[in-house]
């Protein structure tokens, strides 16, 4: 018996639960979900549009999303049973509608949104109410393609800011952000792609311009662990120095400076024409994963905070806040570096030394890669090393205390 199918809205020219789907099909690519007693909330990830559909159904209470005209490969990973809900499968039905069934404990309500990203779409259902699961406490979001136990390397998108006909801040000798930011991130992708366990993904290699939906999207079609995005501010006041480093806000920046600085990153879309960005920017019901994400993001960038002031002057000693578009991917930790003060003439001189960019690149990695070390994600080389170490703790002691019939 359906108990409620979920109704089409329209926030900002999106359409809710109705995509369109191509032609030729879409491919499922991932299920993520993160689930407490009171809630959950789905991810799929699909390489294209995809009518969605999203209901419930009781005896037994479930909820129901299909998706015409879309396929998955047959060993596609399965959230396994948490909080709410006590189970998720996949099947085919009549017509080439792919349907996933999620059981729950009890009936919640549904809501359901979808968004463009530069690698494909997202379809996010939201169970139950979100704010019952407000502020947990942090723990590792675990990625689509992490099993319980494995060794691969922790994914890193690092996104150089600005490009192409988006200049970004131009200092007062004529260098441009998006030059220096490309510069430095390069120098930091080289530092992790050395690393035991780590791997560096550029959204830019080159000088080019992306809307910031296409910088996250190709984040997620890394399936990323972390988004780094680097930049290099600029303010009137040409003696203020020193770095900084956000994360996403939800409900209001920490400070004027940092709302004006959010505004300002935000408009580099309109330089592309690309005037709406409901696809990364409109607010959805994604509290259970975005507020999971923004307290890992807090913890990691304390540690780049840290770091950074081995290399230079931070002008803000604590994290800040602010409404980044382009850190509002919900199961992504993300921060923003601001360098420097690129309208700064001491320090617009040493982001233009291959030197000082190799050091902030240093600095930036040592805070990122701590972070890993005390918080590895399931199934990667920094889980395995810490799961040994652990181990290792055990003293003699306790083992010859062990009775010997019970060893046998």
């Amino acid at each position: 018996m359906i108990r409620k199918t979920f109704l089409v809205s329209v926030t900002a020219g999106l359409a809710f639960a109705a995509v369109h789907s191509p032609a030729n099909g879409a491919q499922l690519r991932s299920i993520q979900m993160s689930a407490t007693p009171e809630a959950a909330l789905i991810t799929l990830s699909l390489s294209d549009g995809a009518a969605a559909k999203v209901f419930t159904l009781d005896n037994p209470d479930r909820a129901v999303i299909d998706l015409p005209g879309t396929h998955a490969d047959r060993d596609i990973p399965v959230p396994a049973a948490s909080g709410l809900v006590t189970g998720v499968r996949i099947g085919r039905q009549p017509g080439g509608t792919l349907r996933i069934v999620v059981e729950l404990k009890s009936a919640v309500a549904v809501h359901s949104a979808a968004s463009n990203g530069g690698a494909g779409r997202q379809v996010t259902v939201a169970l139950g109410d979100p704010s019952a699961a407000r502020d947990p406490e942090p723990k590792i979001v675990r990625a689509a393609h992490a099993p319980g136990d494995g060794d691969r390397d922790v994914i890193i998108a690092v996104d150089a800011g600005h490009g192409g006909l988006d200049p970004g801040a131009i200092g007062h000798g004529g260098t441009r952000e998006k030059d220096v930011t490309l510069a430095i991130a390069r120098a930091l992708a080289e530092h992790i792609n050395a690393a035991p366990g780590m791997h560096a993904v550029l959204t830019r290699d080159r000088d080019e311009f992306l809307e910031l939906r296409d910088r996250i999207g190709r984040a997620h079609a890394a399936h990323a662990d972390m988004f780094i995005s680097v930049h290099a501010d600029s303010i009137a006041d040409r003696s203020i120095s020193g770095a900084s480093v956000y994360i996403l806000s939800v409900h209001g920046a920490s400070s004027q400076a940092a709302r004006e600085l959010a505004e300002g990153q935000n408009a580099a879309d309109l330089m592309g024409g690309a005037l709406d960005d409901a696809g990364a920017a409109r607010p959805v019901v994604l509290d259970l994963v975005q507020q999971e994400s923004i307290g890992l993001s807090a913890t990691a960038a304390e540690r780049v905070v840290a770091a950074l002031e081995s290399v230079g002057e931070v002008r803000k000693a604590q994290v800040q806040r602010a409404g980044f578009v382009v850190l509002k991917s919900p199961a992504i930790p993300s921060m923003l570096i601001e360098t420097a003060y690129i309208s700064n003439p001491a320090e617009e001189r040493r982001l233009n030394n291959p030197a000082q960019q190799a050091r902030l690149a240093d600095a930036i990695f040592g805070g990122v890669r701590s972070y890993f070390v005390q918080n590895p994600p399931d199934g990667t080389r920094f889980k395995q090393e810490r799961r040994v170490a652990s181990a290792a703790d055990v003293t003699p002691a306790a083992a010859i205390a062990i009775p010997a019939a019970a060893a046998q």
